[in-house]
């Protein structure tokens, strides 16, 4: 078996996450409720991770609130937004369901208004002068994109966009659930809040995620429940509420230590460049890149192959060759017309992690040939 579906999350995990996750289950006790040892020690451990989270990219004064989900965190963060009718959101084409959803549906109560940004369709570039009108015709309250795109792998211009959005005191969102932890944030001055994904970049298993609160600025509480501390209160006080998944946060306190010693970047881009040469050798296939390519693209490839749908070859590739690929749109709507890929009914989506090989990519490109 050849697992290439890394955007939908890492496989397989480092072997000492394994290993902390199957001890955590036989010893897991709730936190911040108990005040005996145990307790204190997961306690502690999370608070820990926090710090880890943090320190991935150098942040000092930011604050960690857990999630079950990177679309949890969006959620939690959209719909804590005091948005007024009237107001303006810009997204990117490159953006996920678990902002575009969230966005239709707050435009429905709010009557807010959502722009997608410009981007060139020949060389995916930020048309900056056209966003900066843009900008000063429609004043931008908030601003969600994408640090990775999850379907092309396109690393987004974040800091030339938060730049300018920042001059109107617009409210600036990054979803890093692709990126965080690998790549590194460049800028973070102009950032509110960047959503990260415990099991994808961070390679710790499912069920842990969250974001980090950079601003000063207050949201309204979407979820409420027990914390743990100030229980005769009965105002909501924190964001986060309920038991914390504990056996998850583990599992990202440990992988974030694997990952401090671990050079991802480096093999990953040198198989995405390596996959992107090797794809360009084939007559058939079509290869959704930017020029420069390069500096652009980082772990994600989508390509379709001439005379087939992508999800005709996704089950070729599944049923004769047991290569895993992920097909179709991808969660991700927008794209796919700013790419032209509806035709093939979206995209065959390659998508590569720490753990795979270039006799990995071989063995793909050759099923490939067959096609």
């Amino acid at each position: 078996m050849i697992y290439l579906d890394n955007a939908a999350t890492t496989y397989p995990k480092p072997e000492i996450v394994y290993e902390v996750v199957n001890k955590a289950n036989r010893t897991a006790f709730n936190t911040g409720r108990g005040s005996y040892k145990e307790a204190r020690k997961l306690t502690l451990l999370m608070d820990t991770t926090r710090e880890r989270i943090l320190k991935l990219n150098d942040i000092k004064d930011g604050k960690v609130v857990f999630t079950s989900s990177a679309t949890l965190s969006l959620n939690s963060l959209l719909f804590g937004i005091n948005f007024k009718d009237g107001d303006n959101v810009y997204i990117s084409p490159f953006e996920h369901n678990a902002v575009i959803r969230p966005l239709e549906e707050l435009k429905k109560k709010n009557k807010i208004n959502i722009f997608v940004l410009p981007f060139k369709k020949d060389t995916w570039e930020l048309d900056k002068d056209m966003m900066i009108n843009m900008f000063a015709l429609n004043n931008p309250t908030v601003i969600v994109i994408s640090h990775v795109s999850n379907a092309t792998g396109f690393i987004l211009p974040y800091e030339v966009i938060f730049d300018e959005s920042k001059k109107f005191n617009s409210l600036n969102i990054l979803d890093s659930a692709q990126g965080y932890g690998i790549i590194s944030l460049k800028e973070k001055h102009n950032m509110d809040y960047i959503v990260f994904a415990g099991h994808k970049s961070l390679y710790g298993s499912f069920g842990i995620a969250g974001y980090i609160k950079l601003g000063n600025d207050k949201l309204n509480k979407t979820i409420f429940g027990g914390t743990g501390s100030d229980t005769m209160n009965r105002e909501m006080h924190e964001y986060e509420a309920g038991s914390p998944n504990i056996v998850a946060i583990q599992s990202i306190h440990t992988s974030i230590e694997w990952l401090e010693k671990t050079e991802i970047y480096k093999h990953e881009k040198t198989l995405t460049n390596y996959l992107v040469a090797e794809l360009k050798k084939l007559d058939k296939c079509k290869i959704y890149i930017p020029n420069n390519f390069e500096e652009k693209i980082f772990g994600i490839i989508s390509i379709n192959i001439d005379g087939y749908s992508a999800d005709d070859v996704g089950k070729i590739l599944d049923d004769e060759f047991e290569i895993y690929v992920r097909t179709g749109y991808h969660c991700a709507p927008l794209v796919h017309d700013f790419i032209s890929s509806l035709e093939y009914n979206g995209t065959i989506r390659i998508s590569l992690g720490y753990f795979n090989t270039k006799e990995e990519i071989d063995n793909l490109i050759s099923a490939l040939k067959s096609l």
